[in-house]
C-alpha cells in the first residue's frame, strides 16, 4: 500500500449494523432468546449441524452511523442531500422504494444536526412517497404535530428520534405485510445514501474514526446480502443486488487481520459477537469505494437504475 498508515475497522461494532448471532447448544435457552428478538431483525436459519446455529441478520437504519457525529467534528452539508424536486422523476415502485430509503437517510442526517426546516421538508417528501408505496401507517397527523412542536422548540434530539421512529414504523409495516422485496429496496437505498454522505464528508488524512466505520461496512454489506437473499426471486431485488457488485469488490478485498471473538449480551437479551477481524483501508481503496458509491447513488436519485 502506498500510504504510511492504514484505517482499521473492527469486524463488529456498537452499531446494530454488526452481525448478531445466536448460537446455543441448549435448545431451551435458545428458544427463549429467539422470542425476545426485535421485529427489525430478519432470521435466516443456517444448515443443521451438531450445534443448532441460528444466524440473525439485523438490517441497518439510516440513523445509526450518524450518531457518531456527536464525537467527531463534521459539518452539515445540504448539498449532499437528494433534492426533493427529484421526486418528479420517480414513477416505478422500484425507484420510489430506493429513494424512500435515500430520503430517510437525508432526513436522519438533517435531524442529527438539528436542521429543522430541512427535516420538515424531508418528512413531507417521505410521507408522499410512503403514500404512493402504501406505507400509510407510518405517517399520521400526530407524528407531524410532534415534528412541528419540536421544530418550534428547537429540539434536535427529538427530531432525530422521530426520524428513526418514522423509518421503523414503515419498516415494521412492510415486514408484517410480507412486502420484503419493497423493504429490501428501501434498506439498500438508505444504506447507499448513508455511505455516500460519509464518503463525501470525510478526509482520509483526518477523520480516522469515520473511516473506521466506513471500512466496517464490509460486514454491513454481507448483512444486506443475507437479508435480500430471501427476496432475490423478485427481479427488482436481484437487479439492485447486482448493482452493488462494484462496492462489494472494494469492501470484500480489504486486508484483514483476525482477532479473538468474544460473546456479549445486549440490553434486550440478544447475543452479539465482538472481534473476529480487523479491516484495513488504504487511501486508494477509499477512493475506489467513494467512486463506486457515488456512481450507484447518482443512478438511484436520477432514476437511471
Amino acid at each position: 500500500m502506498n500510504n504510511s498508515f492504514k484505517i482499521i475497522a473492527k469486524a463488529t461494532s456498537v452499531f446494530s449494523f454488526a452481525f448478531i448471532f445466536m448460537a446455543c447448544q441448549n435448545t431451551e435457552v435458545n428458544t427463549e432468546k429467539m422470542e425476545d428478538m426485535e421485529l427489525e431483525e430478519q432470521d435466516v436459519e443456517a444448515p443443521q449441524s451438531d450445534v443448532d446455529l441460528s444466524v440473525t441478520y439485523q438490517v441497518p437504519t439510516p440513523n445509526e452511523l450518524f450518531t457518531l457525529f456527536s464525537d467527531v467534528e463534521v459539518a452539515f452539508d445540504a448539498n449532499l442531500l437528494n433534492s426533493t424536486s427529484n421526486t418528479e422523476k420517480y414513477s416505478s415502485n422500484k425507484i420510489k422504494a430506493l429513494n424512500f430509503g435515500v430520503y430517510s437517510t437525508d432526513l436522519a442526517f438533517a435531524a442529527n444536526f438539528g436542521e429543522a426546516t430541512a427535516s420538515l421538508k424531508y418528512f413531507s417528501v417521505i410521507k408522499n412517497l410512503g403514500d404512493e408505496l402504501n406505507v400509510n401507517n407510518a405517517f399520521d397527523q400526530l407524528v407531524f404535530d410532534r415534528i412541528e412542536q419540536n421544530i418550534q422548540a428547537n429540539n434536535s434530539d427529538s427530531l432525530f428520534n422521530l426520524s428513526n421512529e418514522t423509518y421503523y414504523n414503515a419498516y415494521t409495516y412492510l415486514k408484517d405485510n410480507d412486502r420484503g422485496s419493497t423493504l429490501s429496496l428501501i434498506v439498500v437505498g438508505g444504506w447507499v445514501e448513508s455511505l455516500y454522505i460519509l464518503t463525501n464528508l470525510v478526509d482520509y488524512e483526518v477523520d480516522k474514526e469515520l473511516l473506521s466505520r466506513i471500512a466496517d461496512q464490509r460486514l454491513t454489506l454481507e448483512n444486506l446480502y443475507g437479508f435480500m437473499a430471501e427476496y432475490q426471486s423478485d427481479s427488482d431485488v436481484s437487479e439492485i443486488m447486482a448493482s452493488l457488485l462494484p462496492i462489494e469488490e472494494v469492501l470484500m478485498n480489504l486486508e484483514s487481520e483476525e482477532s479473538s471473538i468474544e460473546t456479549g449480551v445486549n440490553d434486550n437479551g440478544t447475543y452479539n459477537l465482538d472481534g473476529g477481524a480487523d479491516f484495513f483501508m488504504s487511501q486508494d481503496e477509499f477512493n475506489s469505494l467513494k467512486e463506486a458509491v457515488n456512481a450507484l447513488r447518482n443512478s438511484i436519485v436520477e432514476s437511471e437504475i
